[in-house]
């Protein structure tokens, strides 16, 4: 645009030309843009960039000029863009060039330096220059964006700036007069994981959620000291929260390391940055009103951890998603209220719920509820996961949150124990959740026995448990398989069930295969195992045994149990789909005579019955230094005798029947077709699927991973074609 003045000055007479363009060279997602361009003496002239993003202006004052595009954001583009600029908390003053910046994609590059802007200046003969949106953002209304970058290069010059006399207070950068200018605009994008809004199962969801899962052990960046100054981001702890949705997705550096484990590799698409998992910006003079709220910190909005009851979580959003992850059992206090199992009313659901992790939801649901009345909108979908005891808190704030704000929600939970009665699982029964199993994980089955009851009342398999020389299995198998509560309803397992389980004998959770064995047997011999292995003392197990089992049992943790075991099933399930022959097939035959062999082991472990005759067994426990039995007559052990054998036939015949049904539904399911639904979810139709893919599966760790699922995932173009 040309601007022509009537007078002339001895003081004028100087032009200046620029263009913006993106990292593409394209000026397009500029055109149309307004500007104010500043002199030295502070004359302004106001106009629009042209279609081709161009503007121009002539006979202004000797000197340099300021170009100036904070003017804020009037648009239509997306109503994202307006939801974020009016929400409750944390508005953001955004700018009509950083949703434009937002609407391009990050550009090509070599050696790490774009290039095609820099060939489109050498062929206008312009001066070039990279700027970024913060470039422009007046003082204080920069919070919300990305930090500065520092690699970008050739800058506008601060020198050149200065030289106007009011620098200081105007936003902008300084353009070269009697010269074009080509300013390349970067690109302002972030990543983010795809996950499918679908209620129904997909592999991608419980790969990609089983790495929020783990992500949830992790601290935020690092605990802040009473009398630190004030930091805002970057968070720099690698695998930290803060530094894997800040300082790497919200910055396009794809995460690898999640806490202490990786590398594990995401399937990211390229978003604007508006539209990231959202971490909120650090200005405590802007949002004086959040910091009374007690969110003067970004950690203070997006992460909880309750010292008191050791309860940990984290939050957050995009346009599209609510996400929660919950912690599971870490800290020795964790582990308490795990055996914490006396069962309480529901605090404003129906049933009854274990004690410990009722405590856990209470706080956890009061962080949880400040963030969704500030932030969650109506089209959103509340996707909430966690692992171990986190499993249980999350199915308790599902099922909140799916009475209280949305039925648009999803639950996957990783070794998740038993949470509430009858009642409660009832009660829930819309929810959608998908509850996935490790073969060799014990937690699943509990609560048991013990944890809610005295011991007096479970002397039946207490007294097997210890009778049984050579062969305490079956004891605790009668003690803790029926997971009996005996102070009210049984405790009973919410949601559909998916279990990994490894095709022989001994191999890692990275070897598994995921099916629906539909058996509970499975799971609660090996819990038996594990409890087989506890130290009782007096009428309880050992508190500080108890937790070391724990946390000796692999399979059970996130990484590597459960994270390797879903990024098995997502690249077995690609690859089925994937294939020409066969297509989409559960797993194969091989597969299936393998799991057979699985289930035909504990079969045989089911049917391992001790021998014991009533002498036997009464010299048994009276060689025992617990005097429970010691105490009891003739008559009384004769009769517990008796009570054990009969509840442990029961017990046998339930399991047994169990496993035959088990074998019933391997062969079923063998038959079972797979779509690219059931891969991905709704994602499976979406453009930026077929190129993530093909860098995805190309990645080292995946290719490693997919050896040992003895699988080769093909490329993306037979699948797309």
């Amino acid at each position: 645009m040309t601007f022509k003045l009537k007078e002339t000055c001895p003081k004028r007479g100087l032009w200046c030309s620029f263009r913006l363009v993106d990292e593409h060279g394209d000026a397009t997602p500029y055109a149309g843009l307004d500007y104010t361009l500043h002199d030295r003496w502070g004359m302004s002239y106001s106009g629009v960039l042209d279609h081709e993003g161009y503007g121009y202006l002539e006979n202004f004052y000797y000197g340099p000029l300021i170009l100036d595009l904070s003017m804020p954001y009037r648009g239509t583009v997306d109503p994202w863009y307006e939801v974020i600029q009016q929400r409750k908390a944390f508005k953001l003053p955004l700018t009509a060039l950083q949703v434009a910046a937002e609407q391009s994609s990050s550009g090509p590059r070599i050696n790490g330096r774009t290039y095609k802007a820099r060939e489109r200046a050498e062929q206008e003969q312009a001066a070039f220059f990279q700027v970024e949106v913060r470039d422009f953002a007046k003082p204080g209304e920069a919070a919300h964006l990305p930090e500065a970058d520092i690699t970008l290069d050739p800058r506008p010059s601060p020198f050149l700036k200065e030289a106007c006399t009011h620098s200081n207070t105007q936003p902008g950068i300084a353009l070269m007069v009697n010269k074009h200018n080509v300013l390349e605009v970067k690109a302002l994008r972030a990543l983010s994981p795809l996950f499918s809004r679908d209620k129904a199962f997909c592999a991608l969801n419980a790969y990609h959620l089983s790495m929020m899962a783990v992500l949830s052990y992790a601290p935020f960046h690092r605990e802040r000291k009473p009398d630190e100054a004030p930091t805002p981001p970057p968070y720099t702890v690698p695998g930290c929260i803060g530094s894997v949705l800040q300082s790497q997705l919200g910055h396009l550096i794809p995460p690898t390391q999640f806490k202490q484990s990786g590398p594990f590799h995401l399937l990211s698409e390229e978003v604007p940055y508006s539209k990231r998992l959202e971490i909120m910006p650090y200005d405590p003079e802007r949002y004086a009103k959040e910091a009374k709220a007690n969110w003067k910190y970004p950690e203070e909005v997006h992460f909880l951890h309750h010292k008191k009851t050791e309860t940990q979580a984290f939050i957050t959003h995009n346009d599209k998603v609510v996400l929660i992850s919950v912690r599971g059992s870490q800290e020795f206090a964790d582990f308490l209220r795990d055996a914490d199992a006396r069962q309480v009313p529901h605090a404003d659901g129906q049933g009854k719920i274990h004690r410990g992790f009722h405590d856990a939801f209470l706080v956890t649901r009061k962080f949880v509820d400040q963030y969704i009345k500030a932030f969650y909108r109506n089209g959103q979908t509340i996707i909430v996961s966690g692992h171990s005891l986190g499993g249980a808190i999350a199915l308790l704030l599902a099922e909140w949150l799916q009475r209280e704000y949305s039925d648009d929600i999803q639950l996957y939970t990783y070794g998740s124990p038993r949470t509430g009665n009858r009642t409660f699982v009832q009660a829930a029964q819309s929810l959608p959740h998908h509850r996935l199993v490790n073969h060799n994980d014990p937690i699943p089955s509990v609560p048991a026995t013990w944890m809610d009851a005295e011991w007096k009342m479970a002397l039946p398999g207490s007294a097997m448990l210890i009778a049984s020389i050579g062969n305490p299995m079956i004891g605790t198998v009668l003690l803790l398989g029926g997971l009996l509560n005996l102070r009210g309803d049984p405790y009973q397992h919410h949601g559909e069930q998916r279990h990994f389980m490894p095709r022989k004998a001994g191999q890692s959770a990275a070897s598994s295969v995921l099916w629906q064995p539909g058996c509970a047997a499975i799971e609660e011999l090996t819990c038996a195992k594990f409890a087989g292995a506890i130290e009782l003392k007096g009428d309880m197990p050992a508190r500080q045994s108890f937790a070391t089992q724990v946390l000796s049992m692999g399979e059970h943790f996130n990484d590597p149990g459960y994270a390797n075991a879903a990024l098995a099933t997502l690249l077995r399930w690609y690859a089925s789909v994937s294939r020409e022959k066969e297509t989409g097939a559960l797993f194969t035959d091989r597969e299936r005579k393998q799991l057979g062999l699985q289930i035909e082991s504990i079969q045989a472990e089911v049917e391992q019955v001790p021998a014991l005759t009533y002498t036997q067994f009464r010299h048994n426990l009276r060689g025992r230094t617990d005097l429970r039995f010691d105490r009891l007559t003739e008559l009384q052990l004769r009769t517990l005798f008796q009570d054990s054998q009969q509840q442990l036939n029961a017990l046998r015949t339930q399991q047994r029947q169990e496993l035959t049904r088990a074998q019933k539904r391997l062969k079923a399911q063998s038959e079972r077709t797979l779509g690219w639904q059931d891969v991905f979810g709704d994602v499976a139709d979406s453009p930026a699927l077929k190129q993530l893919l093909k860098a995805w599966l190309a990645l080292d760790a995946n290719q490693a991973a997919a050896g040992l699922t003895k699988v080769t995932p093909k490329n993306t173009e037979r699948a797309y074609a």
